[in-house]
């Protein structure tokens, strides 16, 4: 059994690692011994695995290890790891538990995601740049709005001002929220959210009445406004609805969040296509990406999504998260 592991093990294109509860190496597959220098099993077994973690990475690494043997989830996160140039190049840790002869080991893998990583900053780098640029643009437009308003005094368009002052204190609020989302990406960690809270305070922000029924815990991050906000809008904008009602409930172990609008719906020879990038529909259409990267974010949390029909009229979209069940 041990011999046909090792093949198993050996087969793998990732590096495989076993650990004891010391954190000590057990077992190392090729891939592994070929990232490290080359050398033989027996110089590795018996080291720790932080012997090959970058210093700063060292703690995390073995907070993570403790956590899964203690048999809690640990959700997957980036460590450097040492190669056999000396380099420390940037993998993502997937782990599990297993049990021999009654005692429970952990077992990791290692993918590289170095390339990925340092695209990442390059990305965040243009997003902060962006963020700040649209910020100047806004105050800018606020400024010019109160000139505007103080001009209008009481005139009959004063309302459509109003209107369009909510539509620019809303702008900003979405882009200060975006440094949060910007934040925990880079940190790539989820936590346990509640729904109903972030729903709430998301629909301050629309000038239509949004019912929220039950509530529910999800594994997230500040990305899940995101999510609401686009929804909000295209079932405004696209739908034109004049209420929303968001339903929740727990389906095994996951969350199913109804987002229920009563507009005009979305038609059956699109329905197959709202979520592909760039897909625009209609006069109202816009870029086509709001649908298109609440898609990613969903599958980000490890759900899923899709859009039904309201009755009598109206869409119905559809999110299930995975549960908070710690």
């Amino acid at each position: 059994m041990l011999n046909l592991l090792r093949e198993l093990g050996n087969a793998l294109p990732i590096p495989f690692i076993v650990y004891d509860r010391k954190g000590e190496i057990v077992y190392v597959n090729r891939a592994f011994r070929e990232l490290s220098e080359e050398i033989s099993a027996e110089e590795i077994v018996g080291k720790s695995i932080l012997d090959f973690v970058h210093p700063e990475d060292g703690k995390r690494a073995k907070d993570a290890m403790k956590r899964r043997l203690a048999g809690e989830r640990v959700e997957p996160y980036s460590v450097r790891v040492k190669d056999k140039y000396g380099r420390y190049r940037i993998y993502q840790v997937v782990g599990g538990v297993g049990q021999f002869m009654g005692e429970k080991f952990g077992i990791i893998t290692l993918s590289d995601v170095t390339k990925f990583e340092e695209q990442k900053v390059m990305l965040l780098i243009l997003t902060r740049a962006l963020r700040h640029d649209v910020l100047n643009a806004l105050t800018a437009a606020e400024s010019y709005l109160e000139f505007s308003k103080e001009l209008c005094g009481d005139c009959e368009n004063y309302n459509i001002l109003q209107k369009l002052e909510m539509s620019i204190e809303r702008a900003v609020k979405i882009i200060k929220n975006l440094r949060d989302f910007e934040e925990a990406v880079v940190e790539g960690k989820l936590e346990k959210i509640d729904v109903r809270d972030v729903v709430e305070d998301v629909a301050k922000n629309f000038d239509i009445p949004v019912v929220v029924e039950c509530d529910c815990e999800v594994v997230a991050d500040r990305g899940l406004r995101t999510i609401f906000e686009n929804l909000f809008q295209n079932a405004i904008q696209h739908g034109g609805t004049d209420r929303i009602e968001v339903r929740m409930k727990r389906v095994g172990d996951f969350c199913e969040i109804r987002v229920v609008d009563y507009g005009r719906g979305i038609p059956e020879e699109i329905k197959d296509k709202i979520f592909d990038e760039g897909f625009a529909y209609g006069k109202a259409a816009s870029t086509g990406q709001g649908l298109y990267l609440v898609k990613k974010l969903v599958e980000r949390y490890g759900g899923e999504i899709w859009v039904e029909n309201n009755q009598p009229n109206g869409s119905v979209f559809v999110l299930r998260l995975r549960s908070w069940s710690l």
